[in-house]
This record gives structure tokens, C-alpha cells and sequence, in this order.
């Protein structure tokens, strides 16, 4: 028979040899993570220089503005006193701007006031030519009646139109004189008809 101790020492031993290696993963883990936080440490000390030699130039510069500042407070004094003249102008101004607004408002009120004239007028105007239109003589037709002549050519009527013997008709002789026919001509555009 096998001993039973041997192959527990091989189990043991096997558990051992699997737990040191466990430990020696999570070894080179902590030597990796230490790696890391040096580097980390290195970049950090490298960041405090630089925010060192920042630091001090930010100490030159509020030096500087220090200077600045007492030299922008006498040209904030000058400024103050021009503030104050364009605030006295801007005043003045202001009082200017409500008079004439004033003024508008009186012009706008006239203004409406002979808008309601003229559309009274206008109305009056307009009834006055209705009436007028009313009271018109129908003006006539082209051929209304046979005494009124119009000129086919321009619509002429009336006093523009004449009335001339027409040589090229002969209607008879009345001893050695002829008689002639009558044309009509157009005293404006000179058509015979």
C-alpha cells in the first residue's frame, strides 16, 4: 500500500508552491504600482519646480501691477472728473430731447387736427363730385341720332367735324352752274367721310 502521508506532502507542497506564487504575482503587481508612484512622484516634483519658478514670476508681475495700479488710480481720478462734465452734458442733452419731444407732440396733435380737416374736405370733395356726376349729361352714343356725326376715324364730334362740297359728285346743274354733293372732314385728323 502507498503511503498517504507522501501524497498529502505533494498536496501541501503543491498549495504552497501555488500560494507563493500568488504572492509572487501580487509581488511584481506592487513593484509595477511602485514603478508607477515613482514616476508619478518624479513628475510631481517636476510640476512643483516649474510652479515655483511660475510663482515667482507671478511675484514679478503683481509687482508690476502694483505699479500699474497706483498710476491707473491718478488717470481714474482724471476720468472721474471727464465722467462727471459728460454726465452734465448728457443732462443737459436730455432736457433738450424732452423739449423737443414736447414739440413733436404738439406738431403730431396739429398734424391729426388737418388730417381731420382734409378728410372732411375730402368727404365734402367727394359728395360734391357724386352731385356734379349725377347732374351730367349723359354723353351719347356713336350713332344716337342721325344729326350727330361722328368721325370714325378719331371719335371726333360736334365742332371738330365740317361740312365741304365734294367736287367729285355731281348732282345736277342748275343752268351752267354744277351742284355738288356734301362730305363731311375732320377738323382734327383731316379724314373725309
Amino acid at each position: 500500500m502507498k503511503d498517504l502521508t507522501e501524497s498529502l506532502d505533494d498536496k501541501i507542497v503543491k498549495g504552497l508552491q501555488h500560494k507563493v506564487d500568488e504572492y509572487t504575482a501580487k509581488v511584481n503587481d506592487l513593484e509595477q504600482i511602485i514603478a508607477k508612484k515613482d514616476d508619478e512622484l518624479e513628475s510631481l516634483t517636476k510640476s512643483n519646480e516649474e510652479l515655483s519658478n511660475k510663482l515667482g514670476n507671478i511675484d514679478s508681475e503683481i509687482y508690476d501691477l502694483k505699479k500699474t495700479v497706483t498710476i491707473s488710480e491718478n488717470q481714474a481720478k482724471e476720468l472721474k472728473s471727464e465722467v462727471e462734465e459728460l454726465r452734465q452734458k448728457n443732462e443737459e442733452l436730455t432736457d433738450e430731447l424732452l423739449k423737443k419731444e414736447n414739440k413733436i407732440k404738439e406738431l403730431n396733435e396739429i398734424l391729426i387736427e388737418k388730417e381731420k380737416i382734409i378728410e372732411e374736405q375730402k368727404s365734402k370733395l367727394d359728395k360734391t363730385e357724386t352731385e356734379l356726376s349725377s347732374l351730367k349729361p349723359e354723353t351719347p352714343t356713336e350713332y344716337t341720332s342721325e344729326e350727330r356725326l361722328i368721325c370714325p376715324s378719331c371719335g371726333a364730334r360736334g365742332k371738330d367735324l365740317r361740312v365741304e362740297e365734294d367736287k367729285s359728285k355731281v348732282l345736277g346743274y342748275v343752268g351752267h352752274s354744277p351742284m355738288y354733293g356734301k362730305k363731311n372732314v375732320c377738323k382734327k385728323c383731316s379724314y373725309e367721310f
